[in-house]
């Protein structure tokens, strides 16, 4: 008879939020290549990199070449809370892949993908979807918004976003994807959700060497190769694996420490739109009402790496 403390797990079940985007097409490589550990339901998509119409379609280019092709896309959020234009940037190219050319073999759903979020989390047992949201928040919020207390009946939520004790990269004070929707940031730290959150701090660290990226020629499948190529074209402007942070984390929790804070955004524009504002939650002071964040600041990068290219040869 078996020993039942060999048993493995089940895999999570998980959604990713993103916005497609060189460095999302490593972390959806990552969780594709992890069936093991990780049931991808679907992914939603969101403005951000680029245009949700782009990203969307990057989506389901992606999940193809990972050999996906019945994981579904859903379009989401065109543009932020506040009605503003999208705030889009151009480090990944005018395509968000670097030009790499993928065959685009189907689009996204019809269903709208703040629809999907509130279809799916309301029906699943309680705590047992993954959320895990590696571009600007809108889609999450809007979903916290239409029904106060959704993103709660998650199991856990994991967002790559944010500057805490360190400079932004979009501007001084800002990381991208908090910059590009700081009030839909704001409703999700709010939301009083298991929140752990692997902003600049942590990412900063999670740096891809030439040598590492050289070695993906090695490893002989399509989307190490894809991935090689788009890395060539972008790890000279953001040489870091920004995305694939919060994957890694529910791979291997292990590679990464953290702290408790308690956390808000700076809403209003200006030079300081975007930014986290916060302070390490003393463990043995008493409880605020205001819910703490698991804000992580280390990763052994080198695991990490390696990771990645064991998923990557484990793919088409």
């Amino acid at each position: 008879m078996a020993d039942p403390r060999l048993r493995m797990n089940p895999p999570l079940d998980l959604i990713i939020d993103c916005d497609p985007g060189i460095d999302d097409a490593l972390a959806l490589f990552l969780a594709a290549g992890s069936p093991d550990q990780l049931r991808l339901l679907a992914v939603t998509c969101v403005a951000g990199n680029r245009p949700v119409e782009i990203t969307a379609g990057n989506a389901c280019r992606l999940l193809d070449a990972a050999g996906c092709p019945h994981i579904p896309v859903f379009a989401g959020a065109a543009m932020p809370l506040a009605g503003t234009p999208p705030r889009c940037n151009l480090v990944h190219g005018a395509d968000g892949l670097g030009g790499i050319e993928l065959p685009s073999r189907r689009g996204p759903e019809a269903e709208q993908a703040v629809d999907y979020l509130l279809r799916v989390l309301h029906d699943a047992p309680l705590h047992s979807i993954t959320l895990v949201a590696i571009g600007p928040l809108t889609n999450l919020a809007l979903a916290e918004i239409r029904r106060p207390g959704v993103l709660r009946r998650t199991r856990e939520v994991l967002v790559m976003g944010g500057a805490v004790a360190r400079p932004g990269n979009i501007t001084p004070s800002a990381e991208f994807n908090f910059y590009a929707d700081p009030h839909a940031a704001q409703v999700v730290l709010e939301a009083g959700v298991g929140l752990k959150l692997f902003g600049l701090d942590v990412t900063s660290k999670a740096v891809m060497s030439d040598p590492w990226i050289d070695s993906l020629r090695t490893i002989d499948t399509r989307c190490a190769s894809l991935s090689h190529a788009m890395l060539k074209a972008y790890a000279a402007l953001d040489p870091l694996l920004h995305d694939a942070c919060p994957i890694g984390y529910l791979l291997q929790p292990d590679l990464f420490e953290g702290a408790p804070w308690s956390l808000r955004v700076t809403c209003e524009p200006g030079p300081h739109e975007g930014q986290v504002i916060g302070q390490c939650v003393d463990p043995l002071a008493e409880p605020t009402a205001a819910p703490s964040v698991q804000v992580y600041f280390e990763v052994q990068h080198e695991r990490l790496l390696w990771l990645v290219s064991s998923r990557l040869a484990r793919l088409p």
